[in-house]
């Protein structure tokens, strides 16, 4: 995947992607580092986080045969571009950032893994909680720090009822998977 994205960046002046998604998550990433039985046909880039242009970077994504926001019947690899109303993510500050790849002009980075947690609260669902229970062996988040990362969200989420009854339900199934 990392010598796809290589290609795209020959002559481009130096950039960084934001990848709020599966493929950044745990220590080392669980996809971008091959880890067994997790895949996904999409690569998130949190748009607002990222310093690149949209369509100079879905120009050169497409050359390599990676649409961005295809329509919902493509079955291909895609970038998936999330913006500022869809993305559940608080603003990465640069001294917690953990770089998930370093280039020569691109740089992939993604956010704390309480942040990652948070951001599974929308939604919750059974490929969330996997995702979760992997981050708590990696990183032994403790519910008080996703508690915090939760409250970081923008404000159409950190105030969404299901994202509070969710961060009830992943207090309730963190001191589960513990026991």
């Amino acid at each position: 995947m990392l010598s796809r994205f290589e290609r795209i960046w020959p002559n481009w002046m130096p950039h960084s992607l934001s990848l709020p998604g599966s493929a950044s998550m745990g220590v080392p990433p669980l996809m971008l580092l091959g880890e067994e039985d997790r895949f996904s046909v999409d690569m998130d880039i949190a748009g607002p986080y990222s310093v690149v242009n949209e369509r100079a970077l879905a120009a050169a994504a497409q050359r390599i045969g990676w649409p961005v926001n295809p329509p919902d019947d493509f079955t291909g690899d895609y970038i998936e571009w999330v913006g500022p109303a869809r993305l559940c993510l608080a603003a990465p500050a640069a001294e917690t950032a953990p770089v998930l790849w370093q280039g020569s002009r691109l740089t992939l980075f993604t956010v704390p893994p309480a942040d990652l947690i948070a951001s599974r609260l929308v939604r919750y669902d059974p490929t969330d909680q996997a995702d979760i229970q992997f981050l708590q062996i990696q990183a032994r988040v403790r519910f008080e720090e996703i508690a915090a990362a939760a409250h970081r969200l923008p404000p159409s989420f950190r105030d969404d009822a299901l994202v509070r009854e969710n961060l009830n339900n992943l207090r309730r199934d963190l001191e589960r998977w513990e026991s």
